[in-house]
């Protein structure tokens, strides 16, 4: 009877090459690693037709889905690149039966491929945090309680694993080993890391506190900031200056130097105006018929029953026709403060100030009617016959 022998293309290729002259011993090396070549081109194959397989079944899922979520691990590729670990799976598969005679190769090449998958790992896990990322940034909750400082620290975290993982790859030893070792290095660890960790303390601190958060007003003159936070993170917050400018500024600064945040301006119902107009003392008189008659357009209330003293006079008068003005005036808030008041005279005349709360949040309208205001005051004061208090200068010819 006839056997029959059948051949594996490796065998075949190998008697292939020995027919054309190769010597047996090159026909073996170059007979098996061209397997193993041909096990590599095939599992790039596979991985792309498995990458447009997955690509084209989640695609279909994200247009379908309301969520969110979905689409954003769809754009940040979590699983396409997952996907990349399915060419070292199917090499480390089928590696030790292709080049079984060369056990130092099947060592090096597992450790390339270990050393791959960690890699690719890495890429995973960081594509997965910036979903999760912006996941979060979509709740409402998101600006006042940022995690790009988490996010970052996670990061660092994951890197610094996936560091001693592969290094106890490459020189083959357990990575509790090199735990082990990294405490007598923990002080150039921490002068290494000095910023992230100072920045991760103070981003806990300003979330746990809420301090500071995405979309507040600050001011710290001492670094010449002062405007709208557009950015948290674990080193540095950034804010946009009223000049379009942006100014960054280390997180851990924020819990050591002081600085002034606006937030509560805009639920308040108002913002504050206190300023305070010098009057020259010598222009405050008594009333006289004469000045009465030329106030009456004004029909100032009287506020205080009677004829005391305060209403005799052009200041007392000028007092309380402010006072009826802002309690009259549309723009400022009347279930808060509205005070007309003076202050202690000075040798640079008698501070009249005026306190009350505009209802005008946006910082161009506020500051507006507060310039109006006061633009509006000094234009009435001579109907008064008050003046302003302005220093004199002697012009020496």
């Amino acid at each position: 009877m006839k056997t029959f022998h059948s051949y594996t293309f490796t065998e075949r290729f190998r008697e292939l090459l020995m027919e054309w002259g190769v010597s047996g011993k090159m026909s073996n090396y170059i007979a098996d690693f061209f397997g193993l070549f041909i096990v590599f081109i095939a599992s790039v194959i596979f991985y792309y037709i498995l990458r447009f397989i997955i690509k084209r079944f989640l695609k279909r899922i994200v247009l379908r889905s309301k969520s969110k979520w979905d689409d954003y691990l769809y754009e940040h590729k979590v699983f396409t690149r997952l996907c990349l670990i399915v060419p070292a799976l199917i090499i480390n598969l089928f590696l030790t039966s292709i080049i079984a005679d060369y056990p130092k190769v099947i060592h090096f090449i597992q450790v390339v491929l270990e050393v791959y998958t960690a890699v690719i790992l890495v890429i995973v896990a960081n594509s997965f945090l910036n979903a999760v990322y912006h996941i979060y940034g979509d709740l409402e909750v998101a600006s006042s309680k940022p995690i790009k400082g988490y996010v970052q620290i996670m990061k660092i975290v994951v890197y610094a694993i996936a560091a001693i993982i592969i290094t106890s790859m490459l020189i083959g030893q357990s990575p509790l080993n090199l735990l082990a070792g990294l405490g007598a290095l923990s002080a150039v660890l921490l002068l290494i890391f000095k910023d992230p960790i100072l920045g991760f303390v103070a981003g806990v601190q300003l979330s746990t506190n809420h301090m500071l958060q995405i979309g507040d007003w600050m001011s710290m003159p001492a670094r010449n900031v002062d405007g709208t936070v557009i950015d948290i993170s674990l080193v540095i917050v950034k804010v946009r200056n009223w000049d379009n400018s942006v100014s960054t500024i280390p997180t851990y600064t924020l819990i050591t130097e002081s600085f002034q945040n606006w937030r509560d301006l805009m639920p308040s119902g108002g913002r504050r105006i206190k300023r305070a107009l010098l009057l020259d003392i010598t222009s405050i008189k008594s009333l006289d018929n004469t000045l009465l008659k030329k106030l009456v357009k004004y029909q100032v209330p009287e506020l205080i029953p009677g004829k005391s003293p305060l209403e005799q006079t052009n200041l007392g008068h000028f007092r309380y026709f402010l006072m009826d003005y802002l309690r009259q005036h549309p723009d400022v808030n009347q279930q808060m403060t509205i005070l007309v008041r003076q202050l202690q005279p000075t040798e640079s005349g008698l501070p009249l100030e005026i306190v009350a709360y505009c209802i005008l949040d946006d910082l161009v309208l506020y500051e507006s009617f507060q310039s109006g205001l006061f633009e509006y005051i000094l234009s009435v004061l001579p109907d008064f016959d008050l003046r302003p208090y302005q220093k004199s200068i002697t012009v020496v010819q």
